[in-house]
Formats: C-alpha cells, structure tokens, sequence
C-alpha cells in the first residue's frame, strides 16, 4: 500500500518487452462489471500453452505518460523474472480502480475476492494457458493473491502473498482499536487520487484499454468509499459499512474457504512491517494449507534492511537481497505450475531472521520447540525480574504524555513504502514513559514468538489508550526497540479461550467496557511477534506510555489520564516472554 516513491517501481512495472508480446482486454463479470486486464505473452513463446501468474491490483495496472498515450507498458524486476522464465503475467485493475469499471464499498471486499474466479476462469480459456494459475503481489496485491485461494478454483496450483494483510482492523487500520491515521490519511488521499486518475501522486495516467471507455470508469470511481471516513466511523470490528465489516474484508474471515482450496502458499513478511508477521504466524498456525514462511526484518515491502540494531540513519541492503527473494518465488512456482523439482518440499516450513545476533534460524514447527513462556514481573525501582513481587500496596504512577512517538521512521510509516530506521536509541523517549528493566543477562537470551502483557491497573479516566515497548539496553545504557503492543482500554474485556484463536479481544461494540475510575484492573493484550537475542550483558526493558503522537489518534479526546500500574503481591503486572532455551 504506499505512495513513497521507491514503492512506485512496485506499482508501475517497467521494462521494455515486444509490442507483440503485450494486449490489454475488458474482462466482463457476473454482474456486468468490466475489469482492465493486461496480459504479457514471454517472448518467442506466442505458440506454447503457458502458466499464467496474475497480480490482482489496487493501484493502476499499468500507467502511461501524459505525452505519449500510445507506449508500450513494461516489465522490471520480479515480474520481467518471471515472464523471461516461462510465465504469463497477467496484471487485473480491481473493481472501481484503474481503467476498470465498478465501484468499492469496500477494500477486499466479498465481490472482489469472488471477480478474481471469473478472472481465472477468463484465463484457463484462451489459447495460451495451459490451465496452471498462480498468484503473487506485495501489500495490497499480496492480500489479493491470498484470497484468490478463497474461490477455490481448480486451476488455481500456488499463491506468494507478500507483507498483505490477514486481519484489516488489528492492521493497519485500527490496530489496538485505535485510528492509525498517519497511514490511513496518507494512503486514503493516495487511492483517492488513484481512482479520479490524479497525476498529483504518480505523475502519470491510467493505461486506458481504450480512451472512451476510461472516461466512464472513472465516472464510476467517483462513487467509491473515503477510506479515511470509513475507518474513522468503524470503530468497532463490528460496525458496518455499507454491506460490510472488517471481518468480511480479511482473509482470516475465509479461512474455511482457503483451507479448502488447499493451495500451498510461500509467505514473505517481516518482524518490522506493522503487525504483518502477526497474521502470517495466526495462518501458519491455524490454517491448513501447506505453507513455507520466509520471515525477515526488513521494511514493507523487502526493499531495506529494518533491523534497529544495525540500521541507523543509512538505508541498508535487505537480507536476503531482492534478487533473492525473488529466485525463491520463481522456484516456487516453477515446482508447483510446472512441476520441476526445485526441493521446495525440503524447505523448511519457516526461515526467520533472529535481530541482535543478525542471523537467520529454520524450524519446522511454530511457536519454536523449547520455548518456554517466561514471566517478566514489574518491581520496585523500576525493576524487572522473573521474581514475583512481594510488597503488599506497590504501585507506580504515569501520567499520559501525548507528545511520544516512537520514530519518524517506524513499523506503521513503513506501509507507505519507506523505510525503518533510527530505532536504536530510545533514551530520550524512556524518561517520558514508565520504564522496567531488567538486571543484564547472565547468558545470551532468545525471544522468539509472541508476548503477552498482562497489567493490573486503574485509570483517572473512563477511556485511554495503553502502548508497550519492548527494549533491549546495552552494557552503555543505550536503549533499542524491539516491538510494541497496545490496547485501547474499553476493548480490554478478553474473549473465552474457546473464542481466542486468533485475538485475545474481540473488538466489538458489545464488549467495550468503559474504564472505571481508580478501579483497578486487568489490561492484557499481545506484543507484535518478534524474534531477537539478548545478549549477554545487556538488559531487558519494557516502556509504557499512553499515546504515540507521529501514528495514532489521541485517546481520550479530552482530558490527560494518569493511570496507575500495580506490582504488588495480589496485583502483580507482568510481560510473558517467549524465551526458547533449547
């Protein structure tokens, strides 16, 4: 999703091919809606049945100049790697966008997922397919190429969903229940501008299949959703919109259709893109199909290095490089569309990358054998320990600063394209929050996986929001981030164990409870997955503040709450911490 400029290469795929080898069509659909499809044939393979790789798009299929209407559009990068290998690429405007017809209601939205069925059924036939369709994309196209699994299509054989979105409301639209809004200001703007075929943001125009029939698909873009409004106005995962909710618009809404696609899916994603890794874990754990997950730090996208404990102001190489991660994606495809053995069933089912020690780890099981949920408890003098506390009225007061912010250049900024750095010295921040940290580590410790923060605490006021850092300080006193978690406080009600799989609230309107004043209690919600080593020496930190200013709304509107966090022996406050000791 994003307009920052160095993502335009992964929206406007260009490099030269043969005028001969290129067409663009109108693809009609149940309901009469016509979508803007542009077909690329490899060169010199006009004659042969080929497998077709479609990227379902949400920001112009292809672009042309203002001065030149009559180019020929291009291929670079991953998509000319594929097409020189073999493949059909085929690049679909979704419904309401680009040169196509229709208007959204919605992103992802029920028709959508169901007019990629058509699409493939349009593909297997024409003359050059050879029946095989696989799916792949970054982000938006990412999430797309999940859910084309949810058709169910026969000839649908493989799909590699990059950094998209599993759960539209935990991210990035309201992630803790709050409005992200430095995302979603920005990239409402961004697709609205899109949609009338602004050059205000890409400095081009929609390729038109022909020039009369883009001036009344825009006409009809018109009547597309303000994304920023709706997000605004959905304030629970239950609110509608229109003749939807988030829950209908997420891939996690069609997992019994996804698994019984069974379509095996290569997933890429990054511990550092918005909360990207959480729903790549929740389907690798709870969903069927068989899956091979390469996990890494970098932005959104893969495009640069993202880990805080090396990436400082400078951009660096991703680890692996494009290049790479690439060739994993064409043998991918090449071992399930054309059946040649590339060893992917040898993979290991997960490749994540371990921040800190700066190295990559394999299993082939998730959480890692040998973890061991370990309990992080608050204590006196800012302390954090695996021992219990044993005061009897310890508590420890914070009044909200809204003036923190976590970086200029973070996990949410990321999902308009740019980069993460500039995360490896909190400091200055951590004497605006309450700080816990731990005594250094007597040994290298591991954490892999998902953590839990479980507060006992009360609040001056009826709502708030609660954010968490987790930090690791070195023998220096330097303070790097690690990962964040949050919780807006009314949605703090936790759902039955039965209900839980995939969150620990359910973010609906019938559950927001309302913070009572002074009232102490239980405030417990999840950490963004992370992978990193301590090391020995070095500390563990948690930070809390109230707000973060650069990303999300204020919460409360009104008022400036103090809230106060327990850590005695009846309401100790705690971080379970995923340490694997084998």
């Amino acid at each position: 999703m994003k307009y920052f400029i160095l993502s335009f290469l992964a929206i406007f795929h260009f490099v030269f091919l043969n005028a001969q080898q290129f067409s663009s069509h109108y693809i009609e659909m149940p309901d009469g809606v016509k979508l803007a499809a542009d077909v690329y044939l490899p060169e010199g393979k006009t004659a042969e049945k080929l497998p077709t790789l479609i990227m379902l798009e949400r920001y112009w299929r292809s672009s042309v100049s203002k001065k030149d209407t009559e180019s020929t559009p291009t291929l670079y990068g991953r998509d000319k790697l594929f097409n020189d290998s073999g493949y059909v690429i085929m690049i679909v405007d979704t419904r309401g966008t680009g040169a196509s017809f229709g208007t959204r209601q919605s992103e992802y939205s029920p028709t959508e997922v169901m007019d990629a069925k058509t699409v493939v059924d349009w593909i297997i036939a024409q003359p050059w397919s050879d029946g095989n369709v696989g799916a792949y994309g970054t982000s938006y196209t990412g999430t797309t190429a999940e859910l084309l699994c949810a058709t169910k299509h026969p000839a649908v054989k493989a799909v590699i969903p990059g950094w998209s979105d599993f759960d539209l409301y935990r991210s990035p639209a309201r992630p803790y229940g709050l409005v992200a809004s430095n995302f979603i200001k920005k990239w409402g703007f961004y697709v609205r501008m899109l949609d009338r075929n602004r050059s205000i943001v890409v400095g081009g125009s929609i390729r038109p299949v022909s020039e009369d029939s883009l001036k009344f698909a825009l006409k009809e873009h018109k009547k597309n959703m303000r994304v920023y409004k709706s997000v605004k106005d959905g304030e629970f995962r239950d609110t509608d919109f229109g003749s939807f909710n988030y829950e209908m618009c997420s891939p996690v809404h069609w997992k019994e259709e996804i698994e019984a696609s069974q379509v095996p899916m290569l997933v890429l994603t990054s511990w550092m893109d918005a909360g990207t890794a959480e729903g790549t874990l929740q389907r690798l754990e709870h969903f069927s199909n068989p899956q091979k997950v390469l996990l890494m730090s970098t932005s959104h996208g893969g495009w640069s290095h993202a880990s805080p404990f090396t990436v400082e102001d400078s951009l660096q190489y991703p680890v692996p490089r494009v290049e790479m991660q690439n060739q994993l994606q064409l043998d991918f495809f090449d071992q399930h569309l054309k059946g040649i053995d590339k060893g992917v069933e040898e993979w290991p089912m997960v490749r994540y990358f371990n921040m800190g020690e700066e190295k990559y780890h394999s299993s082939d099981a998730w959480p890692i054998p040998g973890t061991v949920e370990t309990n992080y408890f608050f204590n006196a003098n800012g302390g954090l320990s695996t021992n219990r506390p044993t005061e009897m009225e310890a508590s420890d007061s914070y009044k909200v600063d809204f003036g923190v912010y976590t970086s200029k250049n973070n996990r949410w900024t990321t999902q308009m394209g740019g980069p993460v750095k500039n995360l490896n010295n909190r400091n200055e921040m951590d004497e605006r929050m309450l700080v816990y940290t731990s005594e250094p580590v007597n040994d290298d410790v591991q954490i892999t996986g998902t953590p839990v923060v479980r507060l006992q605490m009360s609040s001056s006021h009826s709502d708030g929001a609660i954010l968490v850092y987790l930090e690791d300080v070195d023998e220096n006193g330097k303070s790097t981030y690690i990962t964040e978690g949050g919780l807006r406080l009314i949605h703090r009600k936790e759902l039955a164990e039965s209900d839980s799989t995939f969150n620990m609230h359910s973010f609906n309107e019938s559950d927001a409870q309302p913070m009572i004043k002074g009232e102490v209690t239980e405030v417990a919600f999840k950490i963004w997955p992370t992978s990193v080593l301590i090391k020995k020496g070095h500390s563990i930190r948690i930070a809390i503040a109230g707000a973060d200013k650069s990303i999300f709304d204020k919460c409360p509107k009104h008022g400036k709450p103090t809230y106060e966090i327990m850590r005695n022996i009846s309401h100790a406050s705690f971080i379970e911490l995923p340490v694997v000791v084998n």
